[in-house]
Formats: C-alpha cells, sequence, structure tokens
C-alpha cells in the first residue's frame, strides 16, 4: 500500500508493551513504517533505533483540542487529523498482530474498516459500553442508536481527514457538559462518530473479525488459535490483533495468556540489545514492576482500588 504506515498510541504505563506490538509488526508485516503517537515526554529512542519508528508527541501536535488535556481527547484520536500517512492502520499498545492483519485493509472501497464483533449490543449493553442512549437521541435525534454494531476500538484502518474536526470538537465540549454520557475516553464518541457518518453518506465503511479480546475465550482455544512453539511465533489462516483490553499481559499473569506479548517482548530485547534467556526474563519483570508499581501500592493501601470492568464482547 502506497502512503500508509501502522500508528500505535502509546504513554508510560503501556510502552513496556507497545515494544512488543511493535516487535509482532516488524515480525509478520515486515519493514511497514510504523508511527508511535506519545501522551507524555518519556524517551522512545530504543523503539527508534530498533525498528526506525517515526514519532509524534501530543504535546508537539498541531490541533489545541488534539493537544491539550482539557479537553480530555483520546491520544489515539489525533491520527485522524495528524497522521504521517494518508492511510493507516491504527493499533492499541497492548495489542500484538499475529498474521498478515493488512490483508483486511481495503481502501480502495472503504474509507474505514473496523472489527466486526459476533453479536450486536442490546440497549443495556450499549449504554454500559458505548454511551447513554437515551440520552444520545436528545442530541442526535436523526441517528439511530440501537442494533448497531459497535466495537472495541483497539484496532481499526482509517484515511486521514475523514472526520470533521469541528464536529470532533463539538461532541468534546459536550462530553465535558455531560460526564456520564460517554463511556471512555474514546468508545463510545468514536463509535458514535463512525455510524453517525455512515448514516449520512460521510464515510465507507467496512467491518471485519479482526480482533481477539483475549478475555472473551477460553485459554485453552486462545492456546490453539495462537501458538509459540519451539520459540517460533506460529502463523496461522486467520490474521488478527490479539487485544488484552482488561487485565494486563505482564510476563508472570500466566491466567490471561501472554504467551503471544511476552514472546514479542522477547524478541524485542534480542533485536534491541541482544538479550535473551535470564537477563532477558530479569529485564521484563523489572519491566513489569515499574509499569505496575503504582497500581500495587494502591492495592496494598486500599487507596483508589476499584474493580476491572469486564471488556465488551468482539
Amino acid at each position: 500500500m502506497e502512503n500508509f504506515g501502522i500508528i500505535v498510541a502509546t504513554y508510560e504505563k503501556d510502552y513496556c508493551f507497545a515494544k512488543g506490538c511493535c516487535a509482532s509488526i516488524r515480525h509478520f508485516l515486515k519493514d511497514v513504517p510504523i508511527c508511535l503517537i506519545v501522551d507524555g515526554s518519556f524517551s522512545v529512542e530504543d523503539l527508534e533505533k530498533t525498528y526506525g519508528v517515526q514519532v509524534i508527541y501530543r504535546s508537539h501536535t498541531i490541533n489545541e483540542c488534539l493537544r491539550d488535556k482539557k479537553w480530555k481527547s483520546s491520544t489515539k484520536m489525533i491520527a485522524f487529523w495528524e497522521s504521517p500517512w494518508e492511510y493507516f492502520l491504527y493499533l492499541d499498545a497492548d495489542m500484538v498482530v499475529w498474521g498478515d492483519l493488512l490483508k483486511w485493509g481495503n481502501f480502495q472501497d472503504f474509507d474505514m474498516v473496523i472489527d466486526r464483533p459476533k453479536n450486536n449490543f442490546s440497549d443495556q449493553a450499549i449504554c454500559q459500553w458505548m454511551f447513554n442512549g437515551p440520552k444520545i437521541e436528545k442530541y442526535f435525534p436523526d441517528f439511530n442508536w440501537r442494533n448497531r454494531p459497535y466495537f472495541c476500538t483497539g484496532v481499526y484502518f482509517a484515511k486521514r481527514g475523514i472526520f470533521d474536526l469541528d464536529e470532533y470538537r463539538e461532541l468534546l465540549e459536550l462530553r465535558l457538559s455531560q460526564p456520564n454520557l460517554f463511556y471512555g475516553m474514546d468508545q463510545g464518541i468514536l463509535n458514535l462518530m463512525i455510524f453517525w457518518a455512515v448514516d449520512r453518506g460521510k464515510i465507507r465503511l467496512e467491518q471485519k473479525p479482526m480482533q481477539t479480546i483475549v478475555s472473551n475465550f477460553a485459554l485453552e482455544e486462545l492456546k490453539e488459535r495462537f501458538p509459540v512453539e519451539n520459540n517460533i511465533a506460529v502463523e496461522q489462516k486467520e490474521a488478527s490483533a490479539i487485544h488484552w483490553s482488561g487485565k494486563k499481559p505482564f510476563i508472570s499473569r500466566h491466567s490471561i495468556f501472554p504467551e503471544p506479548m511476552n514472546f514479542f517482548r522477547r524478541k524485542f530485547l534480542d533485536d534491541a540489545k541482544n538479550l535473551t534467556g535470564l537477563s532477558a526474563e530479569l529485564a521484563l519483570q523489572i519491566e513489569d514492576f515499574k509499569s505496575y508499581k503504582t497500581k500495587l501500592w494502591r492495592r496494598l493501601t486500599g487507596k483508589g482500588t476499584t474493580a476491572m470492568p469486564k471488556p465488551i464482547s468482539s
């Protein structure tokens, strides 16, 4: 694909996974260009040197509503207006690519390709995971919010500039004035933007089953679908982005199938520093502790502890 690259959004706490994500891109998708959108001021020099990634720091973005945190805009949304390429694949940092995911990117016929969940959401699920449907009717009376194939927004193909920035700013203003209207940083708003644009004929949309949300599957099924055998990630017929959208795949958290992420985090250490074996395992344990120490302290002290919400179905 011409004028195309892959964008990964990251911040300091999930940068350890962004390295695994980028390693999986290099493993399965070879030399496709990669750009990190970074929320924070920490260095990503190791990824720049190892895989030649481009970097956009949120603080350097052009548009004020995307840059200034007072708007509470998700970092990933920057790509829709300031992507280095006209066409891009977006990935959350807590994902790895498995197989030729690029086969889903049909920009000749569509402006955006998103995941297709197994089932549409009930009204109750929409209100829990997307937005308050009855209230949405008040602000968007022509939008049919029921029975739509909404998706978990961790992966999608998109064309730069398909959304109106002024409309997005108005949605941010609406969310600031109505804090309980939308779920999450981007999931509710982005799903609304996509399907509202489809209804008005502004974008051409396709949906493909290209995302596997780990918490929605049994451990044995995941091991069969995404095997690591003899230290090799075995490509199957299906191509998917594996997403740990709930509990994160720290190296010792065996109950949530961290093996694919572990494999690619180890690959990054080998590619970047020629670290293998016990030295690599120690480096990963230290990296995990640095990412998890704040949450661990809160659990030990009982401060700010909240239950982890169950990810939406896909």
